[in-house]
């Protein structure tokens, strides 16, 4: 076996499971042995779905939007403060306009967050609403999102305040009704 340095002791972690654990890649000349180096990699190996998990949760983890059958979709948006107390509303009925939809959907990578989130005593912000409504009685979903202090909640997941820009522009396009 290689012997030890004052180095390479500072990279090992004592662990009463794992005994002691690698920090780092192993160096040049620090593992002698194959054996060593076989159990250091199941050591390793038992951490991947470890940072796997982790990744999922620090990325949020999202459901994709169904937009199959999608016949029509119909958005709002409300502000609650200052007044005058602007609301703005939207369908989107034609072709061109579910198929702009679907691109703005897919291109920010939209999807329903596993969990909820919401705004604690953020007041005055603008509430998004966006219902997609699809063919043949299927249940119809809808997206939440509300915009206030620079912080973005509701039950989306990708980049929202993309999408939140695209759905602004149709609510200023076509804000009586048929887009």
């Amino acid at each position: 076996m290689a012997a030890l340095t004052m180095e390479s002791t500072a990279r090992v972690v004592m662990s009463p499971r794992h005994a002691s654990m690698p920090i780092g890649p192993p160096r040049c000349g620090e593992i002698a042995s194959p054996g060593i180096s076989s159990a250091l990699m199941k050591r390793w190996s038992l951490l991947i779905p470890l940072c796997l998990g982790a990744a999922a949760l620090s990325a949020g983890c999202s459901t994709p939007v169904d937009t199959s059958g999608l016949t029509r979709v119909e958005m709002s948006s409300a502000q609650a403060l200052p007044p005058p107390y602007g609301s703005a509303q939207a369908v989107l009925t034609s072709a061109s306009s579910l198929a702009a939809f679907r691109k703005a959907l897919t291109s920010d990578g939209i999807g329903l967050s596993g969990t909820t989130t919401s705004s604690a005593g953020c007041t005055g912000g603008i509430r998004y609403s966006v219902v997609l409504i699809r063919s043949g009685g299927r249940a119809s979903t809808t997206l939440d999102a509300y915009d206030c202090g620079g912080q973005i909640t509701g039950n989306m997941a990708g980049n929202v305040s993309a999408f939140l820009a695209y759905v602004s522009a149709q609510l200023v396009a076509a804000p009586s009704g048929q887009g």
